[in-house]
């Protein structure tokens, strides 16, 4: 894992052992049901997940237009792509949410899922695209992108 991405986890680990699941973490914004987290580092997809299940949380699922057009507005103007919880392991083209769940909705770049695999099959993963107003795009896992971490809330009474 790179030095930055673990210093980073152990800065934030006297802040994420102690908070309250009824809340949203520090840093996590508020939407629906969900708190959020937008890293301003990189990482590759495995280091994303890492990076997510040691704040209790995964990368994000994306199961809404709703949900969809809120993550992608904050996205928006930060001049980044960000890793999102799912990947074609197992059959190329044939995209899951971590955790086995399937892709109930989409919002896929025109063209997109490509096959971007020319003989070696790449494992993809799904990211919110900068360069297409942040629809859904598949890029080889291991290269580096932000990501958005997602922790459902136990409460009703979240603040941002």
């Amino acid at each position: 894992m790179r030095l930055e991405l673990a210093s980073v986890l152990l800065c934030s680990l006297a802040f994420a052992v102690a908070e309250d699941t009824s809340r949203c973490p520090g840093g996590f914004i508020k939407h629906g049901g969900a708190c959020y987290w937008f890293s301003r580092i990189k990482g590759t997809f495995a280091e994303a997940r890492s990076y997510c299940q040691f704040l209790g949380s995964h990368l994000a699922r994306i199961t809404s237009k709703d949900e969809d057009n809120f993550l992608r507005s904050h996205a928006t103007g930060t001049g980044k792509s960000y890793w999102l919880g799912a990947m074609d392991l197992g059959r190329e083209g044939a995209f899951m949410w971590e955790g086995g769940f399937p892709l109930n909705y989409t919002n896929w770049t025109p063209g997109e899922p490509n096959n971007l695999s020319t003989g070696d099959k790449l494992e993809l993963c799904l990211i919110l695209y900068r360069h297409y107003d942040h629809e859904w795009n598949n890029v080889d896992c291991g290269s580096a992108e932000n990501f958005i971490c997602e922790r459902r809330v136990s409460g009703c009474c979240c603040s941002k």
